[in-house]
């Protein structure tokens, strides 16, 4: 129970150093994919041979789960370094910083789905209990983007260039994910070497597909999800010992 506690106490200290002195709040995680979806309609929804039915669905049900992985990650980066004070004051397990990173973000990704889940209701969302799905969904891409979590972060200790190289990439990754345009523009090898086009596909799948997506997608985000986190948590253990006198 302290650890919940603990965890709960530094999850609301980022939500509200996040938000203070914002006079929008959370809604700022819903105005930057609503910016990049009118790039996106502005740019992609012109090109004949992307034509996508519910263009707008399709494009902001890709953005929210690529911002809040982009949110999650380049948050989280310097987490350990940031709370270095905290860590070798007070006898809190290091693996909390980066984790109430992620559910601090967790927290405003669910305020983000409901406003999306609102409006969207205009653009052909159709409201079943199939949405439902977004809930295991949601939980597979937590694990995923924690697994990379505590991996960057736990370089970055090391290498305090994991973070800018991190930020630097992050755009070829993100035009290189199926997000804005139909997946058929991507070559096959790169978008299956892209585990984040594995989540937005599934997530997708749920909110735009008239299916539900196959249990091969379902198993396969389990694995690519499963298996980050094992490889986070293998590094961090790896280096942990050596944080306090790094930092």
């Amino acid at each position: 129970m302290q650890n919940i506690s603990r965890i709960y106490a530094l999850s609301k200290r980022n939500i509200i150093l996040r938000y203070k002195n914002s006079l929008v709040g959370f809604f700022w995680g819903f105005f930057k994919p609503l910016l990049y979806l009118m790039i996106f309609i502005a740019v992609f929804s012109k090109i004949p041979s992307n034509h996508i039915d519910n263009y707008i669905l399709y494009v902001t049900s890709g953005l929210i789960f690529w911002f809040f992985f982009s949110n999650v990650t380049n948050q989280s980066v310097g987490s350990i370094i940031g709370s270095s004070g905290l860590i070798k004051s007070l006898n809190i397990p290091v693996i909390f910083f980066p984790l109430s990173e992620i559910i601090g973000e967790l927290f405003n990704f669910v305020l983000t789905i409901v406003v999306f889940l609102i409006i969207m209701y205009w653009f052909g969302i159709s409201y079943s209990p199939r949405l439902l799905m977004i809930i295991p969904c949601l939980l597979l891409f937590s694990l995923f983007s924690f697994g990379v979590t505590i991996f960057l972060s736990s370089i970055n200790v090391f290498f305090r260039d994991v973070g800018i190289l991190w930020t630097t990439i992050q755009p070829a990754i993100f035009y290189l994910t199926p997000i804005g345009y139909d997946e058929k523009f991507v070559p096959t090898i790169i978008a299956r070497g892209n585990p984040i086009y594995y989540f937005i596909k599934l997530g997708r799948g749920i909110f735009h597909e008239p299916q539900l997506p196959p249990l091969d997608l379902w198993m396969q985000c389990t694995a690519i999800a499963v298996g980050t986190f094992l490889f986070g948590i293998f590094v961090f253990n790896k280096l942990k010992n050596q944080f306090i006198s790094t930092i």
